[in-house]
């Protein structure tokens, strides 16, 4: 009896799933023999392309070497990661904590800004600001501070009553006013709701710094980001960048945080970091807080595969392979082409509300009507219906949606790997086109 490819998935879809036998490049082929191109590099993550024969290389050897060492201890293999990343982040950043993945690291981070606030006296101080229309995560905590509405849904009764401001989405600004005679409400909010809060008991601010998988890519206007910076430091708040989706050259820098300069007190990353060879999280922290935490005697414990010498090596070697093939670089300048290619031939569309982004990191909102940005009603599934047209024209685009929040709100990301170049632009360009008219046509 053959088992049906959704029988191996836990909550099994509507539709049978996929079955990826093997990938190359930003390519993937099927069971059945089919060849998609990668548009979202996964879940956003494979940023150097499938099936560099270095990494298999890397792996065999550091498996043969070291299987499993507990976290208090250290690798070589760790020892070269921690050297690389003290170069990639911003300065100062030099701490740096392991995890399995995003939702870890971003949990890992809340802790540490809590307990570092008790280390300093102030264990009042334990409310985290985040956004609405932001994601964090899938662990309870992760869920409190993100902004999803449709995935915070079944577990509201049990989330952490944290605060949440509101994003900086010219497109659908929450307070209907347009850059730049806003006044940067979308900063100033912060301010006010620490007010609001108390000073004295606020934490932390997380937040992605450009929105992903629920905006979808959407870069904030250049004053936002020194602005909120100024604010946490003027109330003793931790400012915690979210850059599991945004980092490791995504942005077209190696951090969405160097676009303005901007030094965050910890900064969360994962993804990009293996480019999907090796589940892996991590947050960088100001040296000078950790060191605080140590003077204190705090503890901060590990999971079980923090650190895991396999997954530093890995690490490492992606590393390498960006900085030796410049792909930060060259994400930056294909992301400018790319971008451009999308606006001149798809803003046209009667269905794209908006083209945003920047690097190989782009979003387009999907809407009924282009003048009043109204959303396809939820029951339509148009996120979802696109996808699956994408997919039957051979193209992967990422699914997001919640950007018109009770309203609902579809769009796909465009963010490939790294190594794609014109020819596959022209492809993703063209058949997603096709796969939007396909969808119009259906309505």
């Amino acid at each position: 009896m053959v088992m049906a490819a959704n029988s191996s998935m836990f909550m099994r879809p509507a539709h049978e799933p996929l079955v990826i036998e093997r990938a190359e490049g930003p390519w993937l082929y099927t069971k059945d023999s089919r060849r998609i191109l990668d548009a979202g590099a996964g879940a956003v993550v494979v940023n150097i392309g499938q099936g560099r024969e270095e990494l298999a290389q890397v792996a065999a050897r550091e498996m043969a070497r070291l299987n499993y060492i507990v976290p208090v201890w250290s690798s070589a293999a760790r020892e070269r990661l921690t050297e690389r990343l003290a170069r990639w982040t911003p300065a100062g950043l030099d701490r740096f904590f392991f995890t399995s993945g995003g939702s870890e690291a971003v949990e890992a981070a809340l802790k540490f800004a809590i307990m570092y606030q008790k280390a300093k006296g102030r264990p009042q101080k334990h409310k985290i600001i985040s956004r609405w229309f932001s994601y964090h995560g899938n662990t309870l905590a992760a869920l409190s501070v993100g902004g999803n509405l449709g995935r915070r849904a079944d577990y509201e009764h049990v989330l952490l009553q944290w605060p949440h401001i509101g994003p900086p989405f010219c497109y659908r600004c929450p307070w209907g006013k347009t850059y730049p005679g806003c006044g940067i409400d979308c900063a100033t909010a912060l301010e006010e709701e620490i007010v609001r809060q108390g000073a004295d008991s606020v934490a932390a601010f997380i937040a992605e710094p450009m929105m992903g998988a629920t905006g979808g890519a959407v870069p904030p206007v250049r004053e936002y980001w020194p602005k909120l910076a100024e604010i946490c430091r003027r109330y003793n708040i931790l400012l915690i960048a979210d850059e599991v989706m945004t980092g490791f050259g995504r942005t077209g820098e190696r951090f969405a945080v160097d676009h303005w300069k901007i030094k965050p007190d910890l900064l969360i990353g994962g993804k990009g970091l293996t480019g999907g060879y090796l589940p892996m999280g991590m947050i960088a922290v100001d040296e000078k807080l950790v060191e605080e935490c140590e003077q204190a005697a705090a503890d901060f414990m590990f999971y079980t595969y923090s650190a895991h010498p396999l997954a530093c090596a890995i690490a490492d070697k992606v590393l390498e392979i960006m900085e030796r093939e410049h792909l930060v670089e060259r994400a930056a300048t294909l992301g400018a082409q790319l971008g451009a290619q999308l606006k001149e031939r798809l803003s046209g569309h009667p269905m794209v509300g908006d083209i945003r982004g920047t690097g190989l990191f782009w979003g387009l909102e999907i809407v009924r009507d282009k003048g009043t940005k109204v959303p396809y009603a939820p029951d339509l599934r148009i996120t979802s219906r696109l996808v699956g047209a994408a997919l039957k024209h051979g193209l992967f685009v990422y699914p997001t949606s919640g950007m018109a929040g009770a309203a609902g709100g579809d769009g796909v990301m465009i963010a490939p790997p790294f190594v794609i170049g014109p020819a596959e632009i022209d492809y993703l360009i063209g058949n997603l086109h096709a796969a939007l008219d396909e969808v119009h046509a259906g309505i």
